[in-house]
């Protein structure tokens, strides 16, 4: 809709009669914050974190929860202090039960009791969702159990095919190289369901107590 542009850039300050004949804005590489840049990624993926566990868990959309955030950078963990109205809006948190604390010793004794979910953001990002009693710990139990069970199955069978001399000898190198990188997604799929099914372990655990 180029009328409302043209409106838009006519109450800004500006230089010309008119957008249509403006140059073309330019700017300089030095006027980059890389800095601002690298924290809103770290926003983002702090709010993707969130959602993410939210949906792995089965929790309802427009429930809100408590978290401790843990930044161990002093720069970003400002940036997130003033960012958390909005952090709470997008990833429907309990802005009075939200916590931002600077190391793991701060975060669990910041932590309510019943235990809570961990979610490593990135390098020095983390966040603990106190989840008990907001979501079925034994249907969630079953449903990791059987996604093991099947990750498992499937990287027998590959492992069975890399281990047999007669597969090694008569297939590529490019194809062995290729039911390598599936043995190693495969791996890695275990083993993000086995830390899982521990967390989800202790939380019941936490929960009995």
């Amino acid at each position: 809709m180029p009328y409302i542009t043209e409106e838009l850039w006519q109450a800004l300050p500006h230089q010309g009669s008119t957008l249509m004949q403006a140059r073309w804005p330019a700017h300089a590489a030095d006027a980059v914050d890389s800095s601002a840049l690298t924290h809103f990624d770290s926003l983002k993926e702090l709010v993707r974190g969130v959602r993410n566990a939210r949906t792995e868990y089965g929790l309802e959309q427009a429930r809100k929860v408590a978290a401790v955030l843990v930044v161990s950078d002093s720069d970003l963990r400002q940036v997130v202090q003033q960012e958390i109205p909005v952090i709470c809006l997008l990833a429907k948190l309990e802005p009075s039960k939200v916590s931002v604390v600077a190391t793991a010793a701060e975060a669990a004794a910041a932590a309510p009791p019943g235990g809570s979910v961990s979610v490593l953001v990135n390098e020095g990002l983390q966040l603990l969702l106190p989840l008990a009693g907001l979501f079925d710990v034994d249907k969630e139990l079953a449903r990791l159990a059987k996604q093991k069970t099947k990750v498992e199955k499937e990287l027998g069978g590959i492992m069975g095919r890399l281990n047999n001399p007669k597969f090694v000898e008569k297939a590529s190198a490019e194809y062995i190289a290729e039911v390598r990188s599936q043995a190693a997604d495969a791996q890695d799929r275990l083993s993000s369901i086995e830390a899982k099914l521990k967390q989800v372990q202790e939380l019941q655990a936490s929960s009995q107590q």
